[in-house]
């Protein structure tokens, strides 16, 4: 019940963020500006079958690397042209942007603790070990650490000082 919990909180966080987020305006050639650096060697990532899943990384290596999805949806894109597709694994879901032809990782998150951060942060670790990770610095006083680099965020949510949700985003606008 607790994990079902965490991953509807999830959901529904990704969600908001994907329908609420403002598109970047189009530039006067009449394009959309970069939303990032694709294959950004500072993006967040986290680590999958030996392979760097990474925001702005290519999904399409990734999928060669890491294999298909237990779960594939897509849908029109209220922020890009094209479809944003959503990739679900066992133990994370990865959510792409398109641009050109390609798909580059738009955010992904962590539905159990099978995969942790590269700082070793996972889900139902206490706020100590985010603390320990992160610093307090980072942390908004309530229920999340959030750190921010670039153009990409991180968002460690807790419940009861334990850890329920691990998020990363390419923040836009």
């Amino acid at each position: 019940m607790k994990r079902w919990m965490a991953f509807l909180l999830v959901l529904c966080m990704a969600v908001g963020f994907a329908a609420c987020s403002t598109p970047e305006a189009p530039t006067t050639d009449g394009t959309t500006p970069n939303v990032g650096n694709p294959g950004d060697p500072n993006a967040y990532y986290f680590t999958h079958k030996g392979t760097d899943i990474r925001l702005n990384g290519d999904m399409e290596a990734i999928l060669k690397a890491i294999g298909e999805p237990k779960k594939y949806t897509e849908e029109t894109s209220c922020a890009f042209t094209g479809l944003d597709k959503t990739y679900t694994y066992d133990s994370f879901v990865i959510q792409t942007y398109p641009k050109g032809d390609k798909d580059y990782v738009y955010m992904f998150w962590f539905l159990d603790d099978m995969v942790e951060t590269p700082e070793g942060v996972k889900i139902g670790d206490t706020q100590a070990a985010v603390e320990a990770a992160y610093g307090t610095d980072a942390y908004n006083g309530k229920n999340a650490f959030i750190t921010k680099k670039d153009n990409y965020s991180m968002t460690v949510i807790l419940k009861d000082g334990v850890v329920s949700s691990i998020q990363y985003t390419i923040v836009i606008g």
